[in-house]
């Protein structure tokens, strides 16, 4: 039988916590056929091996294992090697360092999708947990958020925790995607457009802070040069509503003049501005 629901999760040195991941994946229950998905990118500490230790003993996992780093190439994983090779109706995306703690999270959020047509993603409140000290907060960038929005409401910042995300498999992502300095963010303007998005309420995964996270170790400038380098492509590529190009417009102003104002500070340098995309 084929998988209604594709999870898919990529890797790399995630040694310490991808058992955590996987086994947020295996206790979930759901009256659906799933398939798992991991992709690792040439991990050099021994998060393949522990994959494999888990696909052996459960068929639903389908592995990817890279013997060369893609993401250093610019070669994404995502468009390249992982949504290519998604079955499901639905996507639901975790990273290895990331973890699920409600064993009904997708059955929720699949159940939800299913009944309303017109809602595109759906994800769910979430924890932050900050591995150099141990402690656990809301993640107060979703919760804040109205239960409905759309793509005007995304333009203004990314509150959807890429752990938290069902998504419909209804999209193809095109090579320009390669070039973003971040990939979740444009994914779910690509995967949305003109739909609604839910938000459950319940806290159903915990997003893990440390110093190998790409945003998380990137200082105010790299920041910055992320976002604007990622919403000129999205303006460029995606058919998005009118309001939502106004307000990425807008957003992307901002963010040049923060910029502007951060290079007179000592120091600063526009190295990384302008990526290709």
């Amino acid at each position: 039988m084929e998988p209604l629901l594709s999870i898919c999760c990529t890797t790399f040195n995630h040694e310490k916590y991808v058992r955590e991941t996987i086994e947020g994946f295996l206790i979930q229950q759901t009256s659906f056929p799933i398939e798992i998905i991991i992709h690792d990118d040439a991990s050099t500490d021994g998060t393949a091996a522990i994959i494999k230790e888990y696909a052996d003993k459960d068929h639903r996992i389908v592995t990817i294992l890279q013997d060369e780093n893609q993401f250093s190439q610019k070669i994404k994983p995502w468009r390249n090697y992982v949504f290519p090779k998604a079955k499901g109706k639905y996507i639901a995306l975790c990273e290895g360092d990331d973890y699920w703690t409600d064993p009904l999270k997708l059955q929720k959020q699949v159940d939800f999708l299913e009944a309303n047509s017109d809602f595109a993603l759906c994800f769910h409140n979430s924890k932050k947990y900050f591995q150099e000290t141990g402690t656990f907060e809301i993640n107060l960038a979703s919760s804040d958020i109205a239960s409905v929005t759309t793509s005007v409401d995304l333009a203004d910042y990314n509150f959807i925790a890429t752990p938290t995300v069902v998504m419909r498999n209804n999209f193809k992502l095109e090579p320009w995607f390669d070039f973003m300095p971040v990939g979740d963010w444009p994914l779910f303007f690509i995967q949305v457009q003109d739909k609604k998005i839910m938000k459950l309420n319940d806290y159903m995964c915990v997003y893990r802070i440390h110093d190998k996270g790409v945003w998380s170790s990137a200082n105010e400038q790299q920041r910055l040069e992320m976002d604007i380098n990622t919403i000129k492509p999205i303006l460029d590529n995606v058919a998005l509503p009118k309001a939502t190009k106004a307000a990425l417009r807008k957003k992307h102003k901002e963010k040049l003049s923060a910029l502007k104002k951060l290079s007179k500070k000592p120091g600063f340098s526009f190295k990384h501005l302008f990526s290709k995309s």
